[in-house]
């Protein structure tokens, strides 16, 4: 019978921990351990977030569509593109004149290509590009392609961003 008694005691005893515990986790902050990436249903919903007005390609690579949409820090905002074989494109942009892409490969070519009158860094081998940087009216963008393309193509890709 005391046997009994004390598992009651030690139920009792593990439930009222488990309820204090679930009510410590509910009083913690929320902001302090919350991811800095959120994911947008849209690109006008993201870009409002980041305080950034929309400017985005119109233009892709043939089989490529919108995945997901991603603020980080409320300041940078992406888009990734992806093609049926998993192949990606990420479209950056943020205030500034920084580079954001994120990447900092040492590429066999680096130089600077003009389409129309913008200026556009690209980076990759040969003709082929995987990192596109350039700045226009006080923003910052970056076109990353896990799949290389030409420098025509990333031409392309620029000029069909319609500037407000």
């Amino acid at each position: 019978m005391k046997y009994n008694n004390v598992k009651r005691l030690m139920m009792v005893g593990l439930i009222a921990s488990c309820a204090a515990f679930a009510a410590a986790a509910e009083a913690m902050p929320t902001g302090r351990n919350a991811s800095p990436l959120v994911e947008y249903p849209s690109v006008r919903d993201a870009w409002a977030v980041a305080g950034l007005p929309v400017y985005t390609p119109t233009l892709l690579p043939v089989g490529y569509a919108q995945k997901n949409v991603i603020v980080i820090d409320k300041s940078l905002a992406e888009i990734f593109y992806r093609n049926s074989d998993g192949k990606e494109i990420l479209f950056r942009m943020a205030a500034g004149n920084a580079d954001i892409s994120g990447d900092s490969t040492a590429y066999e070519v680096n130089q600077v290509v003009q389409a129309g009158r913008q200026y556009i860094r690209v980076k990759g081998t040969g003709r082929m590009v995987r990192l596109a940087l350039w700045s226009r009216g006080g923003y910052t963008f970056s076109l990353s392609f896990e799949e290389p393309v030409s420098v025509e193509a990333v031409e392309a890709i620029v000029t069909t961003i319609a500037w407000n």
